[in-house]
């Protein structure tokens, strides 16, 4: 006699109760991923506003001591005005130093206004360039913008988002960018980031002006940059890439990791104890089944064999099952909800997919404990009959 016991027998005439486990196992994956998948939006969200702009647009704030201009000159006689044109003076001459440095294609001196991005779990802000018709629209080309509703901004205090920005917050043409703000949305612009410009109130003499420093996609360090043709700006604040990898990692990534881990541990430990509850029961109610083929001769590894066919085959199908339906969630919260709230989202996430399958293993070898516990209490009809 054969000893292979085929496992789809039991399969097929008990559709109910593999059922059960089949959806249970996948429900454990598709909570899981869904969780992950929706805090995403937070940090692929974040990302784009901290790392993907600030490849091609950074800035810099210089301060006073980097400028080498006392502020307390203005208590001598000299008028604001003096000082504001010593300061972009000075601002004028450290252009010219970074428009030397490679990778750099232009430097403009800018006012900057902000739009907030809100995403699941906190708010960042993105700096909106405000200058000159003419280094507007060198700036929209540079970004790849194209306008899509409205007008480009022809006066000052006129500004242009792109279309995330205006779903994200909630914004009409017409608005102000904030709530004690005069700048006024004119217009809205497709662009792969989260992006919008403007024409400041004074073309000429900016108050609190920074450095918008155009490049290629390939300076990291604007610091670092700058040293190299011997100009040290040591107590200046930098919005370049690096700054922004590093905000990413330390104020977005490691906030939500500490959740992620324990929605995960809890989402796990619910589902492992539920699967195992289930499977006991599983084994239980097939005990005689397992007896009457020990009576009839198949052996006990014989049917321990059957029983890992069958389990290889639940947790197969609850895999696949899982995933299907994740990628179909997915797009639909993506088409229907999160593109509407003006955020970006990821749906490989291989860090979550590798603990799933680590999860899948565990509790596969987890539920070997009960099989092997039923495996030795299976006996013949005849010892069955002998016991009563």
């Amino acid at each position: 006699m054969s000893q292979k016991i085929p496992a789809f027998y039991y399969i097929k005439n008990n559709k109910r109760r593999v059922s059960v486990l089949v959806v249970s196992l996948a429900m454990f994956f598709i909570i899981t991923y869904m969780s992950m998948f929706l805090l995403s939006t937070t940090s692929e969200t974040f990302r784009s506003v901290l790392t993907e702009s600030t490849k091609y647009i950074q800035y810099i704030l210089l301060t006073d001591k980097d400028l080498d201009i006392d502020a307390g000159i203005l208590q001598d006689g000299i008028t604001e005005e003096d000082y504001m044109d010593a300061v972009n003076k000075k601002y004028n001459s450290i252009k010219g130093d970074f428009k030397k440095c490679k990778g750099i294609e232009d430097v403009f001196i800018v006012q900057t206004e902000y739009a907030y991005v809100t995403s699941i779990v906190g708010n960042y802000y993105i700096e909106i360039p405000m200058t000159n018709k003419k280094q507007m629209d060198i700036l929209l080309k540079h970004m790849g913008a194209e306008l899509a509703d409205g007008h480009l901004p022809e006066k000052k205090d006129e500004v242009v988002l792109d279309r995330k920005i205006i779903k994200n917050h909630g914004y009409k043409k017409g608005d102000t960018l904030n709530r004690n703000s005069d700048v006024k949305i004119v217009g809205i612009i497709e662009c792969d980031y989260y992006f919008g410009c403007g024409i400041a109130n004074n073309n000429k003499t900016f108050t609190n002006p920074e450095l918008c420093v155009v490049t290629d996609g390939t300076v990291h360090n604007l610091e670092k940059t700058i040293e190299k043709q011997g100009v040290i700006l040591e107590n200046s604040e930098f919005i370049d890439l690096a700054n922004g990898e590093k905000k990413l990692q330390d104020e977005i990534i490691d906030t939500i990791s500490g959740s992620t881990n324990f929605i995960f541990a809890g989402i796990m430990v619910i589902v492992a104890i539920l699967v195992v509850i289930v499977n006991i029961s599983y084994m239980r109610d097939r005990r005689s089944e397992w007896c009457l083929y020990s009576s009839i001769g198949y052996s006990r590894k014989a049917v321990y064999y059957s029983i890992l066919r069958e389990m290889l085959f639940v947790f197969v199908t609850a895999l696949l099952t899982a995933a299907v339906v994740s990628i179909i969630l997915m797009k639909l919260l993506d088409i229907f909800l999160i593109t509407e709230l003006g955020l970006t989202c990821l749906y490989f996430i291989p860090e979550t997919l590798i603990e799933i399958l680590c999860a899948y293993i565990a509790l596969f070898g987890i539920l070997q404990i009960p099989v092997r516990f039923e495996i030795y209490k299976i006996k013949t009809i005849d010892a069955i009959d002998d016991d009563m």
